[in-house]
């Protein structure tokens, strides 16, 4: 996959987060607690297929955080 196509395609599915109900309850989603980010990584369809395509994209990032110096 390409570079252009993967974050095309994060965009589209980041829109959908945006407007979760889940994400969006402040009370639930409070920081202090793992559970949304527990949810979105196990339990949500659009959160599964985020970290396909940063699966895809982890090597790059790696590369080029290297490239700049900074610990990956």
């Amino acid at each position: 996959m390409e570079r252009k196509e993967a974050l095309k395609e994060m965009d589209a599915y980041l829109k959908v987060c945006k407007t979760c109900t889940t994400r969006n309850d402040k009370k639930w989603a409070n920081p202090s607690y793992n559970r949304l980010q527990k949810h979105c990584n196990t339990e949500c369809n659009t959160g599964e297929k985020l970290l396909r395509i940063a699966d895809v994209l982890k090597d790059e990032v790696r590369a080029r955080r290297k490239q700049k110096g900074v610990s990956a």
